[in-house]
């Protein structure tokens, strides 16, 4: 398959004029990569229809008879959409601080294989495909596949109450030191005394509380540098806002057990089988050193624009897989290919051998995670295995 459009996104910073892209890029706000038609109405100077040697500059100039199916010195239309679709078809590249690992592989550590069968087939774009990819220095065989990030089995929200009288069904939840409080009316007009900070009023006097209720409140709030107007408010993203957004997951379809943990990067740290991505601990000191609070549905989820609806509690709201003996639930995979179970048994007991990353060995299931607290804010800790990662298309 030829080397193509890995190009697009660079190209966007070369031929684009805008000298924020950078930064926008780092506060996952920047535009979806430009498309063939965009491409040949950059590059295209005299309006012939197609892009010549000497029009081509940056990657494409690079990767011009890569492209160039045809090898006439032009590029058309079509060879720019067939390049476009072949980079598609591909998995994301792993990050470039991606590390050699294969030292620290342990092979006598039982593993079990993903189980593609426990997701919900519907909530998958385009099918699961095996690919081989390199991760961390080890070719991997990968199960390569899309979502939307969206639950179906539950509805998404409600987040933020809409005046201090409002009840704890018209919103979510929100957590402090591994507590899980309703985030009703009350709750809010007394921030004040809950973080005991006289500078927390989310609420104005008539008792109507400031929510981020538009699209462009989303954007400027769901950030780390929240923007000073929106201080003070509760933080609510739409999943309407960002509904074509894609999330590919790249995980091993056998996990390796690494002999030492690894922290997460900043992608995903895992996937529910609806298809929901599992996100790391929320930010909380950027969150609330601008006197905000973005609360989770009742389910563990919240929606922000780089990513879309994502969980960041479990709850026992998704999909589950019962097993045959008292073992808890199966609800997701993390990105490294161990499956993570719901915290607790079917007797009700939770684990209590479980290591620094909140998994641990049995002779069924081998290395596997259970889910934290949900008021952790922490889904597992870390990862033992080989990582895979993810990438958001906006």
């Amino acid at each position: 398959m030829k080397h193509n459009l890995l190009l697009i996104a660079t190209l966007a910073i070369l031929v684009s004029c805008r000298p924020n892209q950078e930064k926008k890029e780092q506060q996952g706000l920047d535009r979806q990569r430009p498309t063939a038609a965009q491409l040949l109405l950059e590059l295209d100077t005299n309006k012939d229809k197609k892009i010549a040697t000497d029009e081509a500059n940056g990657p494409i100039a690079d990767h011009f008879k890569n492209i160039d199916v045809d090898a006439n010195g032009f590029l058309t239309l079509e060879e720019l959409k067939l390049s476009e679709k072949n980079q598609e078809e591909r998995p994301p590249r792993q990050t470039e601080t991606a590390v050699d690992l294969s030292n620290e592989v342990d092979t006598s550590v039982k593993v079990v294989s993903v189980n593609t069968a426990n997701f919900i087939s519907e909530n998958i774009l385009d099918g699961i495909k095996k690919q081989k990819v390199e991760l961390n220095g080890i070719e991997t065989l990968c199960y390569v596949f899309k979502t939307n990030s969206r639950a179906t089995e539950h509805e998404m929200g409600p987040w933020c109450p809409r005046h201090i009288e409002d009840g704890m069904e018209a919103a979510g939840i929100w957590f402090k030191d591994d507590k899980v409080y309703d985030v009703s009316g009350h709750f809010i007009a007394n921030l004040n005394e809950f973080y005991s900070d006289e500078q927390w009023k989310l609420y104005r006097e008539d008792g109507s509380i400031r929510v981020t209720d538009t699209e462009e409140g989303c954007l400027a709030a769901a950030k780390p540098d929240v923007e000073e107007k929106y201080n003070n408010y509760c933080v609510e993203c739409l999943p309407d806002y960002f509904k074509e957004q894609e999330t590919t997951f790249v995980i091993p379809v056998t996990p390796t057990y690494l002999k030492t943990p690894q922290s997460f990067g900043r992608g995903g740290i895992g996937v529910a089988l609806n298809g929901v991505k599992y996100d790391p601990a929320a930010p909380l000191h950027a969150i609330l050193a601008a006197h905000t609070i973005a609360p989770l549905d009742d389910h563990g989820g919240h929606v922000n624009p780089h990513g879309g609806y994502h969980y960041h509690a479990v709850t026992g709201s998704t999909k589950k897989v019962s097993q045959e003996d008292i073992h808890a639930d199966l609800i997701g995979y993390a990105i490294d290919g161990f499956a993570i179970y719901s915290l607790t048994d079917k007797n009700g007991n939770k684990p209590e051998d479980l290591d620094e990353c909140g998994g641990h060995f049995d002779d069924i299931r081998g290395y596997h995670y259970h889910a934290g607290e949900p008021g952790k804010n922490e889904i597992i800790k870390c990862l033992h295995g080989l990582p895979g990662y993810t990438e958001v298309k906006e």
